[in-house]
């Protein structure tokens, strides 16, 4: 019986975003399953490539002539039924090919390699030249067949002319070679094969002269099990003792899967924690819905310190007891150390972890270890929710309010709806958790969509912390210039006198936010984008923190040669600086990008600051969520309203809860907590609800300039960005787009488009030398999944038709900013 795969594949032209229909040969046909990784020959070169097997039927779709699937690569597949049903769903839901899909799902550290090969295939032709002859001398060196690649390094690419020619003179064959590469660590374990009489055989090596033969002997007679490389380096032999001891049958050599394991040095004490009332009537509820089929997502609200991660484990437990896998999301990877530590006390070497700075090889091999059901719950990043977990019974995204849990590369897709997706289909149990939750999301649990449960109270019966506000303008009146308020000061004083800890944020790196020339008004600006330039002292260069561009002659203004030049603004660079200053005997850690850029540099400045080995610790949005530090008593928050200055709708909303969530790690254990929270817009609506820790006070102001101004939950937005080197076609091609988008609306019978905003610059016009514009629309008028279907057509479907090939175009669904 015949069998035909559609297949996808791995190409990243939109082109060949479509299932292709392949014959399965004979051999294979008891193998295949949807799913396999397969080797096809592809295009009219017949190149080998990789393709995923999406669908199999007995007859192909029409009368058309079918290549054969040359292999399956992997012995189970690499997709899961209900990955295909994700790669489909978010292909049509974020606008992207089926590859952006299927490379959120699929392994690092697996790919094909492929390549041309000449061989030489004869010798007899007349009218050789004697550059010809040089090359023929060359392949007959390499044993009649190279790969043309190290042909072309050795005579430059004007040699496929000269290969050209000999395959038209049939004295070389050309054709493709792959090598599957899969980024698997093994290791050999050495055991005696010999049951009896080992001192005779010791004896009788000895009496051989092959001493080295019988040190290994005798080790292994002590030693039941041992690894080859550890054998070689403690008793200082060679492999060729231990190959001559196997061909003699002395020994057993077996190879064994080793898994490279992330390195976390971050502990945390074990603790018998007795849930309270609140945390144990969550418990109940989410443990009831493990077996319901007609489950909704939950929105765990709790507040800062209330005990979310206890219910968290908890419910796992019970997950675990029903031979169910588990995942847990963090938005932050300064959070997983302290996330895996608490979890490993509970729940020992069964969890996997996945972050981005993992090497691809230790991504590879906890991959495996899921995949293989070594481990059964999984903790990281927006990554790990496509972990290839067996059984799945539930998802937690923690902290979900937070912007990286949306995709910021294609496909740009929000975590929170792809665990949505999985859930139904998997029927796991999806907790939502945070202290302050998205405004769009808490509605659904108003509207019933989710299950709201919620924790009022701190686990430990504390009050919440005391926010106390500073008019920063006041200070500046009284004459103090300083980063710190007199009350900040003080209270920084006082608890360094009292042995407690102190956590300042401030949500920008660096030691200044911008350069400027005191003379003519000049500001440092990266050459690649329309932002000002950041200043970092300690290695007095100025950086872009977009693009990564690096200014370091700083002496004179480039515009009127004046060298009155300033550093302006603060960082978290210069906050540690004017704290050593004031505080000399303090100890002092930074957390931002700059000073966790290396592996494992997250886990030591937790670590240090844990162990009390420093005061003060001074941070970006890093330290701004769910850290736990039992000593810490004091917070201050140095610029509270820096981010409603941002031009964005959701800027109150940030506000909040990065007041909130910071003002959350102080007072978490038997000491009580104090913030001082310095800002300039005290009035504002976002600061007084913080102040008094009243969600429900906010969102409900929130929820009604929300629906006044059709933001989301009321009405989706769609974003596109054109972007480019040439700022004249970037402003030609988004043109085109909105005159495409119009005129298709039209056909449609629409003739109103003030919902559309735009062609405009960005907010940020300028990012590594390329020019962006934008238009965003939002569903007032019409329906989201015509908008969606008409700029797919006109950006996916039709888009060489319509854009230039040297712009860009990206897609946002409900995008997190609009810079």
């Amino acid at each position: 019986m015949e069998k035909y795969a559609k297949i996808i594949v791995n190409n990243n032209s939109t082109h060949t975003d479509e299932l292709y229909t392949y014959k399965v040969p004979e051999f294979l046909i008891d193998e295949i399953q949807i799913g396999h990784r397969v080797l096809i020959s592809f295009g009219r070169t017949n190149k080998p490539i990789e393709g995923f097997v999406f669908d199999i039927s007995p007859y192909k779709d029409g009368d058309f002539r079918v290549k054969e699937i040359i292999d399956i690569l992997d012995k189970a597949p690499i997709l899961k039924q209900r990955d295909i049903e994700l790669v489909k769903w978010m292909r049509e839901e974020y606008i992207c090919t089926f590859m952006d899909a299927i490379n959120c799902i699929y392994p690092k550290g697996i790919r094909i390699t492929n390549y041309k090969v000449v061989k030489l295939i004869s010798c007899e032709c007349d009218n050789i030249s004697s550059k010809e002859q040089v090359l023929i001398d060359e392949i007959k060196n390499n044993k009649n067949e190279i790969k043309i690649d190290k042909l072309v390094v050795k005579f430059g690419k004007s040699v496929n002319n000269t290969i050209k020619r000999l395959k038209d003179k049939k004295v070389l064959d050309i054709h493709w070679e792959y090598k599957s590469i899969k980024n698997e660590k093994y290791i050999q374990n050495i055991s005696l094969n010999v049951e009896s009489n080992i001192d005779d055989l010791i004896e009788s090596l000895n009496k051989k002269r092959a001493f080295k033969q019988a040190q290994i002997i005798e080790f292994l007679k002590y030693n039941t099990n041992a690894e080859v490389n550890d054998v070689m380096n403690i008793l200082n032999v060679t492999k060729s003792s231990i190959d001559s001891l196997k061909k003699k049958g002395y020994i057993n050599i077996q190879k064994l899967d080793y898994y490279r394991k992330p390195k976390s040095d971050y502990t945390i004490k074990e603790k018998n924690i007795d849930l309270n009332d609140e945390q144990k009537n969550a418990l109940k509820i989410l443990g009831y819905s493990i077996d319901d089929y007609n489950k909704i997502p939950f929105l765990l609200h709790g507040v800062t310190g209330s005990g979310k991660t206890e219910v968290y484990i908890n419910i796992i437990k019970e997950a675990l007891i029903k031979g169910l896998d588990s995942i847990v999301l963090v938005p932050e990877i300064s959070l997983t150390p302290q996330t895996i530590a608490r979890f490993k006390n509970s729940f020992g070497d069964i969890i996997a972890v996945f972050h981005s700075k993992l090497s691809s090889g230790e991504k590879y091999d906890e991959y495996r270890r899921v995949k293989e059901g070594k481990a059964k719950i999984v903790i990281g990043a927006r990554s790990a929710l496509f972990a290839p977990c067996n059984n799945l019974g539930v998802i937690i995204i923690d902290e979900f309010h937070e912007n990286s849990y949306k995709s910021d590369s294609n496909p740009k897709y929000s975590a929170i709806e792809v665990a949505k997706f999985i859930s139904k289909i998997e029927n796991a149990t999806l907790i939502f958790g945070s202290a302050t939750p998205p405004v769009e999301e808490y509605y659904k649990a108003e509207i019933g969509e989710y299950e709201l449960i919620q924790l009022k109270k701190r686990a430990n019966n504390k009050e919440m912390p005391k926010i106390e506000v500073v008019d920063m303008r006041d200070e500046l009146d009284k004459g103090n210039k300083t980063i710190f308020s007199a009350r900040l000061y003080e209270e920084i004083k006082n608890n360094l006198e009292n042995n407690n800890q102190t956590i300042l944020f401030l949500n920008r790196r660096g030691y200044a936010s911008f350069i400027s020339c005191r003379k003519c008004g000049y500001t440092f600006k990266c050459s690649n984008c329309e932002i000002s330039l950041t200043y970092h002292k300690g290695i007095n260069i100025a950086k872009c923190h977009y693009c990564g561009f690096e200014e370091s002659k700083l002496s004179q203004c480039p515009s009127c040669g004046s060298s009155y030049i300033k550093e302006f603004g603060i960082g978290t660079q210069k906050i540690e600086e004017e704290i050593k200053s004031h505080f000399k005997d303090a100890r002092v850690l930074r957390m931002d990008k700059d000073t966790t850029s290396k592996k494992g540099a997250h886990e030591r400045i937790l670590n240090e600051f844990k162990n009390r080995n420093a005061d003060i610790l001074i941070g970006t949005q890093m330290i701004g969520k769910g850290l736990d530090f039992e000593h810490v008593t004091l917070v201050g928050i140095l610029c509270g309203d820096m981010t409603l200055k941002i031009p964005d709708f959701r800027s109150s909303e940030k506000a909040f809860q990065t007041i909130s969530q910071v003002a959350g790690r102080s007072g978490r254990a038997d000491l009580s907590g104090k913030v001082i929270l310095q800002a300039y817009d005290i009035d504002h609506y976002a600061i007084k609800y913080a102040v008094e820790h009243d969600f429900e006070g906010f969102y409900n102001d929130e929820i009604r300039i929300r629906q006044a101004f059709n933001y989301v939950p009321f009405d989706n937005m769609i974003s596109v960005v054109i972007y480019g080197k040439n700022e004249k076609k970037v402003i030609n091609n988004i043109q085109k787009l909105y005159d495409s988008i119009v005129y298709l609306l039209r056909k449609k019978g629409h003739n109103s488009f003030d919902f559309i905003l735009g062609p405009n610059p960005c907010i940020i016009s300028k990012i590594n030398q390329n020019y962006r514009w934008q238009i965003l629309a939002k569903d007032l008028d019409v329906e989201i999944k015509l908008l969606k279907s008409i700029i797919k057509y006109i950006c996916v479907q039709k888009r060489e038709f319509i854009f230039d090939n040297d712009i860009n175009i990206s897609i946002d669904i409900n995008p997190f900013n609009i810079l």
